[in-house]
């Protein structure tokens, strides 16, 4: 097995957890089996053999995917709907988020990336590890689990987010192999019956982080599968840390180690970093005297690398001060607060970065579902979260909502976009596009909207949420709201929205998944929501707020559950950053939904679109690959069809024909890119040429994009003759193959590139008389 085939689970578990919390439906039940993978043992797919509703198998012409109520190949629908949703999602990240305005874009977006993430799983490079344990500070828990590791091979981590549970993984499997050895990031989704199954390797080290707890399983269950993994990791002489969070049972089980993790002090961690980077005990006594309270371990190290950088003490701490927590509060708390000023931070809030006319209309929109209720509540000596210091703000600045909408000269001289723009929090940010420029509204201190989100969580009750829920619901629905679907502000509404709820879920996850996330992605806001749940998910693997196992979660339990429309959400969830973010994960419940809904649903398209993502940021397509690989090899060896040779076939002639946005053809590309990895790819080629219910259509996107070659490479002839000597190897018979020759040379005659054409025809052919 080679350390990418180590690095998945292997074997169906069995049935997983029950009823997820996640998803709020009744699900399917059992976890599939991890596809793409060459070992034996693995179970036959859940789903059995494709049929029609009626029982019959899949029949369609030449192969062709079963068409929809509109004549239209379901499988082209589904493509459009996948396409359309990367497109609205990539160009405004890529345009927007990923600018070159500083970390952020020019969205303001606090925790974003400055790059795409790549994948949570698999080997660490040595680059990553020694970055993440250059400047690492033990915690006291350290020595501990240590011992336990040491001992019993397997340690679990129990702690909750931002303890530093990964990097204290890292290190405690580098202490333990005494630095040496590779180690290997597991699926969070992998079962304790696939942990025990599964292979280790001697001498190295294997972690899984934020592993999903299995709620079928009692404690004598519990205790009894992780002594199995404990004996197989023992066995193997490999060493493996499980990181999880809290758990809700009060006894946990004994056959393994589990170990409550927390975060090293504040002063450890800056007198660590302050030592390393050469700076005196002088100042290092300085800096330490001015931690805040409170203050998070991640903060004192961006102190920390300030003051090595030649800060001073004092204003490094006074930088860090701005983008606190305590600003965001004193300034929501602040006398003569107005309840106008609340809600214009509120909408900037979900809509950083729109321009500044989509922040007013917004605003406007919010004022309806939330001012007019709050106003009315407070003239009524209701009770409510505006009865204190923003309801008598309001009164003192003469400004309140109830006197404003009365109307009259004063009301008309009002300038909502001066009041908007004098908010301290809020700047206006000139965008330049192309010869013109855009005014865009942000936080004047990307930080201060995650803070926003906490400190509006502890200020207002359900009225407050359920009016901004009818809100954004209105944004989404409403054939007059602004931020239209389709425009540019409608675009860069739906990314910053779901940023906006991503921030908001650290707070108040319940809320982010049963008001938003649940009823979109079950289509009660339409197509629009359901884009909607995916890009909060995406976002939520994007960005550095640590819900990336979160998110994976919630897309799983929509993947197993028995509604189509979560179903379909979930593939589009793992057609795109969640699926980079965790790829094994994702080529197993596409299949599992691919199998389950007959080639019927969204699926394919998504698994397509999910390689297309993979190769266009030259990520590792193998678990892809592999997939299909793995799939046509258990087909029977006996010609003829059946419903899942027709299925998988379908699947591959997908894959193997899609094109990415600026039109070029993908496996071609990947091809061209790593040819010396391109063995799988010529296979995928080769049995989708013979197999004769697809062949025409294989061929002619093959042929179709040969001509692409000239743009993909500079050594055209040289990749045809490396196509042409591959499926050489590959087509052994000789019927298929003069087959195989002639079609191409027909499908050829008359494009460009000859030269290249004409190398790939000289090997392939020349004993068919070219």
């Amino acid at each position: 097995m080679t350390e990418k085939e180590s690095a998945s689970p292997v074997r169906d578990g069995g049935p997983d957890a029950g009823n997820s919390a996640t998803t709020g439906t009744q699900e399917t039940g059992g976890t599939p089996s991890e596809p793409g993978t060459l070992e034996s043992g693995e179970r036959p797919a859940r789903s059995g053999t494709p049929e029609t509703p009626g029982g019959e198998p899949i029949r369609s012409p030449e192969g062709a995917p079963p068409a929809g109520q509109d004549g239209r190949p379901a499988a082209a629908k589904a493509d459009e709907q996948v396409s359309a949703l990367h497109n609205t999602y990539n160009t405004t990240v890529n345009q927007n988020m990923y600018g070159g305005t500083g970390q952020g874009g020019v969205t303001g977006i606090a925790g974003f990336a400055p790059a795409p993430r790549g994948r949570a799983t698999g080997p660490m490079r040595q680059e990553e590890i020694a970055l993440l344990l250059e400047r690492y500070a033990e915690p006291d828990a350290f020595a501990e689990a240590l011992a336990a590791l040491r001992a019993d091979h397997v340690v679990t981590l129990i702690g909750e987010s931002g303890t530093g549970r990964r990097s204290g993984a890292v290190a405690l499997l580098k202490k333990a192999m005494d630095g040496g050895g590779r180690v290997i990031v597991l699926s969070p989704d992998i079962t304790l019956d696939q942990l025990a199954e599964r292979e280790f390797h001697a001498g190295k080290g294997y972690v899984v982080l934020d592993r999903v707890q299995e709620g079928s399983l009692n404690e004598t269950q519990a205790d009894f599968a992780w002594r199995r993994v404990q004996e197989r990791v023992h066995a193997s002489r490999a060493h493996l840390v499980v990181t999880t969070r809290p758990r809700m049972e009060r006894v946990l089980p004994t056959s393994v180690s589990h170990v409550v993790w927390s975060a090293p002090s504040t002063e450890q961690v800056l007198r660590l970093r302050l030592r390393l980077g050469g700076i005196s005990e002088e100042t290092i006594d300085e800096a330490v005297k001015l931690i805040r309270p409170n203050c998070p371990v991640g903060k004192a190290a961006e102190v920390a690398d300030g003051i090595c950088e030649g800060g001073a003490p004092e204003e490094v701490w006074n930088d860090y001060d701005t983008g606190t927590y305590d600003t965001v509060q004193r300034w929501f708390l602040a006398p003569g607060r107005t309840m106008r000023e609340v809600l214009q931070v509120t909408t900037v809030a979900f809509a950083a970065g729109s321009g500044i006319r989509s922040c007013e209309e917004l605003f406007a929109l919010l004022d309806t579902h939330v001012g007019r209720q709050f106003a009315q509540g407070a003239a009524g000596g209701k009770a409510n979260a505006f009865s204190n210091s923003l309801a008598s703000g309001a009164t003192q600045k003469g400004n309140d909502l109830a006197a404003k909408r009365d109307g009259g000269a004063e009301s008309a001289l009002f300038d909502r976009r001066r009041a908007m723009l004098d908010i301290e929090l809020l700047a206006l940010r000139q965008v330049p596009m192309g010869a013109v420029v855009r005014e865009v509204v942000e936080f004047a201190t990307p930080s201060h909207r995650r803070w926003v989100f906490i400190v509006l969580c502890g200020l207002f009750d359900s009225d407050f949420w359920d009016g901004v829920r009818k809100w954004l619901g209105a944004v989404l629905n409403e054939p007059e709201a602004p931020c239209s679907p389709g425009t540019l502000a409608g675009d860069e509404f739906e990314v910053s929205l779901a940023a906006g709820l991503a921030m908001l879920a650290t707070k108040d996850f319940e809320e982010v998944v049963g008001k938003y996330l649940v009823p979109w992605a079950q289509g009660h806001a339409g197509q629009r929501g359901q884009s909607m749940a995916v890009y909060v998910l995406w976002y939520m693997c994007q960005s550095d707020l640590g819900l990336d196992t979160v998110a994976l979660d919630i897309a799983r339990g929509w993947a197993r559950s028995t509604s189509p429309e979560l179903r379909g959400t979930a593939a589009l969830a793992f057609s795109g950053w969640l699926g980079v973010r965790f790829p094994s994960d994702a080529v197993k419940w596409l299949w599992h939904l691919i199998a389950n809904e007959k080639g019927q649903g969204l699926a394919a398209a998504a698994l397509a679109n999910h390689f297309a993502l993979l190769v266009h940021h030259d990520e590792d397509t193998s678990r892809v690959l592999g997939l299909l690989t793995y799939r046509l090899d258990r087909l029977p060896a006996r010609a003829g069809r059946s419903p899942m040779r027709s299925l998988t076939y379908q699947v591959v002639v997908t894959i193997l024909a899609i094109r990415d946005a600026s039109g070029r053809p993908v496996a071609l590309r990947r091809f061209v890119l790593h040819p010396e990895g391109g063995g799988a790819l010529l296979d995928l080629w080769a049995k989708a040429f013979c197999y004769r219910p697809l062949r025409a259509m294989a061929l002619k996107a093959f042929a179709d994009h040969l001509g692409a070659l000239p743009s993909l490479t500079e050594s055209a002839v040289d990749m045809g003759r490396a196509l042409g000597r591959g499926l050489d190897e590959r087509v052994t018979d000789p019927t298929e193959r003069r087959a195989l020759c002639a079609e191409l040379k027909r499908l050829t005659r008359n494009k460009k590139p000859q030269d290249a054409i004409r190398a790939l025809l000289d090997e392939l052919c020349c004993d068919e008389g070219c």
